[in-house]
């Protein structure tokens, strides 16, 4: 009898399924509503469009994060912009601030100094075993000249609030 019961739970919860696919089924769409998991999973996209709603525009995109690194920094940063705006906009005039993340050695002198393991060019220079100290100041001089780092007191060096979520998205984004 147990077993019988279980089919009959079963086959109810596949015909409660197909009702609702094909209550949010649209035809002429070709898609379907999304589900409570699907909501959820989306959530930040759902408000994103639901914030930026023009339908004369081709969208918007968001950066935000809200960060608590190791070294004990803590960032709560977003940024968004119109899709139209960006697309319009001249990319070459942000080839700096991506040249400046196009080498191994600089990746891991943010890294080193976001985890909190050196924060200055000696200690850049000991934990990351890549060079002089002199090698390690031209690269934190690319760094700093495109704003992924700031040098503070002590000739420490930081990554600024803005640039730690901004910095954290790109390596996100380069993830496949």
């Amino acid at each position: 009898m147990a077993q019988k019961e279980t089919v009959e739970h079963r086959l109810a919860e596949l015909e409660q399924r197909v009702r609702r696919l094909e209550a949010g089924a649209d035809p002429a769409q070709g898609s379907s509503a999304l589900s409570a998991d699907e909501k959820d999973a989306f959530w930040a996209l759902l408000e994103l469009g639901r914030r930026s709603g023009r339908p004369d525009s081709a969208g918007s995109v968001m950066i935000v994060g809200d960060v608590r690194t190791p070294s004990g920094h803590e960032a709560k940063w977003q940024l968004g912009g119109d899709t139209d705006d960006l697309l319009a906009s001249d990319w070459a005039e942000r080839a700096t601030v991506f040249a400046a993340l196009g080498h191994p050695v600089r990746l891991a002198i943010l890294q080193a100094v976001v985890t909190g393991s050196a924060s200055t060019a000696k200690e850049l220079a000991d934990v990351l075993d890549v060079g002089s100290v002199g090698q390690i100041y031209h690269h934190l001089k690319e760094l700093t000249a495109a704003g992924w780092l700031s040098a503070g007191s002590g000739k420490r060096y930081a990554v600024p609030a803005g640039r730690l979520v901004s910095l954290l998205t790109t390596l996100l984004g380069g993830t496949r």
